[in-house]
């Protein structure tokens, strides 16, 4: 069905966008293909004439499907999978089946050219944005820092720099929806221009508490931006942007799931208190109003229930024209502060009698239908510093070179203030933990390019970084603060070279050939839990070798574009999720941390494009097979636990990686027409679908198939307004695709999945003006 699929919708992009193009006669339009303009190589580029697998949203797209946030683009997106392991706070894009839990993101996300740091700053509000460009594989040698497996670039909308121009946004929703934008640009002087810009969303979220009745994932965010371009010469550009926001969201719509097979005794229980030890088989869905965590304070949490925040992000970008070359300057800055108080156990008792307490046999009983034993809390401080500089050639020349050097600062600062049991001796003796990490981050980079004949070009591109990481953690009481007090303090280093070698021929005038073979690595960091030894506080840097051969067709003069890329990737001191015994105390989240002990081989194919059947009828489309498996994987964690169960052990090899399924597919039909009188209809449909995927290496849990189908019907004034009205997951699928590895605090601390709901069912409609 799936390869019929695709040939069938001849997998288009979806991406790729539509626009007016000619008349036809009858006061119809027509429309065509467009090729959009990139900047994934630091120079701007057709797409079809780039040598690189990219997935490029522009604004009318943007607005057209109703791309708001990482989610949406992961959805449409060949070869991305996003995944929300613990909401807001712990977003995970995965490219290429480069799937992590533990550790920074695989993915380096960026706003206008700057870094964004840490997995609860990536998932932006999408709005005001020219382009998206999501590019595939390794990008450490024009990118840097954690481009391990691939890059996604946010674009925003440049100023009007010669009339005023303006927008406004209302939109409403089922389940309280309620987002709105506001716009506005237009010149100061002959020599400057300014753009505002602001938006503020509520949601009053998919799912409520089974405990209390109370909102579980619900949203209260807002944010405004301005951007400052001057033009004081005809040679040099500055760009000025800031963008402030905060953030009032609930907390993950997750449960754990009771485990379901190999009856046993867990550790701590006595013989005539067995437990089913593992859960076995397909992860289930979860209630709409099933959620079982406590959202209203009972007078022990340190704050309320969810995640808020702020952030500040500025940056001065500079750019000089010396005719034959262009520098750029790059500065940045950004303050994130965070605080949030979850539900730390995602459970409820549900034995007469009373249920075991995290498993300690000293504890006392929790009583039935009562949840509110543990919470997981944290206030955390980030600031990012980044200068970039880089020169790079112009023109049309056959020597194409670009040279530049880049730093980096990042500072972390955590107070966590979790009330669920860490270990006794812990608690007792240290207190809750405050941490602050460092790191500080030079690299020189560069890259080469020729054209060998009319049509042979290559290019070669490298990187040098030095990365110096440490972390200190001291308590923040029972033993003091001072030096003397800490009770973990380390220091690493790292070096990496990561070249990137291209070759790209022109098979004909509208067919692109290009091999790129480029590695990949990304640094090693600090394991933060109370519960392991000092050999585990740190862990190594991961590499990868990545091979592409890709194609890229322009047929029927322009009605089809028609991508395909093949590519191999070889990962080598993989950070995975290594678990300690229950010897060490604490629940199995306690007890988890990052370790450099697996090694896995992904290949894949993609294919995309774009084709127009008639004047009006457009279908876009993409598919990408991932195959991710280990070929050494050792992880000891279930251990003890299969002893008990009487099972052997498991090996690892040939198991899939987690969250990344086999098949994604996904087709958009698009039909436009004029309807006289200025007014232009727009119907788009988005259908998805994703084959199962598992929730952890061992394989034993799996997400199943997910399908989901996105209705959009548009109304365009061509004086400025439009109507669009729209329906999200029509078909309600109910299929969870985030989980991680969790306990059953009720249940001895049984290693259990913890499971976040699925995006339900959401109607409504938006009204907006532009002139």
């Amino acid at each position: 069905m799936i390869l019929a699929g695709v040939a069938f919708a001849a997998l288009a992009s979806a991406a790729a966008p539509v626009s007016a193009q000619q008349a036809t006669g009858a006061g119809q339009e027509a429309y065509s293909v467009e090729d959009i303009v990139v900047t994934a190589r630091r120079r701007e580029e057709a797409i079809q004439d780039t040598p690189i697998a990219i997935t490029a949203f522009t604004q009318e797209t943007i607005q057209e499907a109703r791309i708001e946030s990482l989610a949406d683009l992961g959805r449409l997106t060949p070869g991305l999978i996003y995944t929300p392991l613990f909401g807001a706070q712990n977003q995970l894009p995965i490219i290429r089946g480069a799937a992590q839990t533990f550790g920074p993101l695989n993915v380096g996300v960026f706003l206008d050219g700057v870094y964004l740091s840490g997995k609860a700053g990536v998932d932006l509000e999408l709005n005001d944005l020219e382009r998206v460009e999501i590019v595939k594989g390794p990008q450490s040698a024009l990118y840097g820092r954690n481009t391990f497996a691939g890059a996604i670039n946010y674009i925003t909308q440049r100023p009007s720099s010669e009339v005023y121009t303006g927008s406004a946004e209302l939109t409403v929703g089922d389940n309280g929806l309620r987002r709105g934008m506001l716009s506005i640009s237009g010149p100061l002087t002959d020599w400057m221009a300014f753009r505002l810009s602001g938006f503020a969303r509520t949601f009053d979220g998919f799912y409520t508490s089974s405990i209390d009745g109370g909102q579980v994932d619900f949203v209260d965010n807002s944010g405004a931006s301005l951007v400052v371009e001057a033009r004081p010469t005809d040679r040099l550009t500055a760009t000025f942007r800031t963008t402030v926001s905060t953030e009032d969201s609930g907390q993950p719509a997750s449960n754990v799931i009771r485990t379901n097979s190999a009856l046993a005794t867990p550790a701590g229980a006595s013989a005539t208190q067995q437990r089913n030890l593992l859960y076995l088989g397909e992860l289930p869905s979860i209630a709409e109003n099933g959620i079982t965590v406590n959202t209203r304070r009972t007078g022990f949490e340190p704050t309320d229930y969810g995640q808020r925040g702020d952030a500040l992000r500025t940056s001065l970008t500079l750019d000089y024209d010396f005719d034959t070359a262009t520098l750029t300057s790059i500065s940045s800055y950004s303050r994130r502060k965070t605080e949030y108080t979850f539900d730390g156990d995602n459970t409820i008792c549900d034995r007469i009698g009373g249920c075991p307490n995290f498993g300690f046999p000293f504890a006392p009983a929790i009583p039935f239908g009562q949840s509110s034993f543990g919470t997981s809390s944290s206030d955390d401080r980030f600031v990012d510093r980044s200068q970039e500089l880089r020169l790079a050639s112009t023109g049309d020349q056959r020597l194409q070179w670009l040279i530049g050097a880049f730093y980096y600062a990042n500072d972390v600062r955590v107070l966590a203030k979790s009330q669920s049991p860490l270990t006794a001796a812990a608690v007792a003796t240290n207190g809750i933990p405050r941490s602050l990490s460092q790191i500080d981050s030079i690299a020189v980079f560069g890259s080469l390019g020729y054209d060998f004949s009319d049509r042979l070009r290559g290019s070669v591109e490298l990187r040098y970084e030095n990365e110096d990481q440490s972390y200190e953690q001291a308590p923040s009481r029972a033993g003091g603060t001072g030096s003397s007090a800490l009770v973990r303090n380390s220091d690493q280093s790292f070096e990496f070279t990561t070249p990137r070698v291209t070759l790209d021929y022109d098979l004909t005038e509208d067919s692109l050939l290009y091999g790129t073979i480029a590695r990949g690595a990304k640094a090693g960091g600090f394991n933060t839990n109370l519960n392991i030894t000092p050999a585990q506080w740190t862990y190594d840097p991961e590499y990868s070798w990545n091979y592409e051969i890709g194609l890229k067709n322009t047929f029927l003069d322009g009605d089809l574009l028609l991508n395909a890329a093949l590519f191999y990737t070889d990962w080598t001191d993989q950070q995975v999720a290594c678990q300690n015994p229950v010897t060490l105390g604490g629940t199995s989240t306690q007890r988890t941390y990052t370790c450099n002990v697996g090694q896995a081989q992904v290949l894949g194919l993609e294919l995309d494009g774009v084709w127009q059947l008639t004047d009006h009828l457009t279908i876009s489309g993409n598919y990408a097979y991932t195959d991710a498996t280990y070929s050494k994987f050792v992880d000891d964690s279930l251990a003890a636990t299969l002893i008990l169960a009487g099972r052997p052990p498991i090996n690892f090899d040939g198991n899939h990686l987690p969250y990344v399924p086999e098949h994604k597919l996904v087709i958009s039909p698009q039909y436009k027409r004029d309807l006289g009188n200025g007014v232009t209809f727009q119907a788009r449909a988005d259908l998805a679908y994703q084959s199962r995927s598992f929730l952890r290496a061992d394989n034993l849990q799996y997400f199943g198939e997910k399908t989901t189908l996105d209705l959009r019907v548009t109304l365009r004034g061509d004086d400025g307004w439009r109507i669009q009205a729209f329906a999200d997951n029509v078909f309600d699928d109910d299929t969870p695709t985030a989980g991680v590895r969790f306990f059953d605090s009720v249940n001895y601390s049984v290693s259990s999945p913890l499971v976040t709901g699925a995006g339900r069912r959401q109607i409504g409609v938006t009204v907006g003006y532009s002139f």
